[in-house]
């Protein structure tokens, strides 16, 4: 290997070090991250929409999923599921982006995600869940 090629890979692992990295994790009440995330959805679009008991518990038909860089809150996507008259839906409630984070592909991932969630809880009637060109 020739000093070049030694130098380009310690370069390209220094930056990937250097890079926080993007993680999509479902959220409830449990989760550490919990009353940053509230504040987070509360100021970004959507804290009225979540269905959050008097004792602080996530309603057990939402869901919750939020894209962290790092250990900042990037974005959030909720949704709703319920049984319909033919099959279970799931209906999108709230979203939001921090503008620090927009329009990095961030919001696709995490739309992806959700839509992914709602699939892997037999929901055959996704609702609201046609967003925007950055989101998509």
């Amino acid at each position: 290997m020739c000093a070049n090629e030694d130098n380009k890979i310690k370069s390209e692992t220094s930056a990937a070090r250097r890079a926080p990295e993007l993680r999509i994790e479902p959220i409830d009440n449990w989760h550490v991250a919990w009353r940053r995330v509230l504040t987070f959805v509360a100021k970004h679009g959507g804290g009225t929409k979540l269905q959050v008991d008097s004792d602080g518990w996530l309603s057990a038909r939402q869901v919750l999923i939020v894209a962290f860089v790092g250990e900042q809150i990037a974005a959030h996507v909720c949704f709703s599921v319920s049984p319909g008259k033919k099959c279970i839906e799931a209906k999108l409630d709230s979203h939001g982006i921090a503008p620090k984070f927009a329009g990095r592909g961030i919001e696709s991932q995490l739309h992806r995600a959700a839509i992914e969630r709602a699939e892997s809880l037999r929901c055959q009637k996704l609702k609201g869940f046609k967003l925007n060109s950055k989101w998509c």
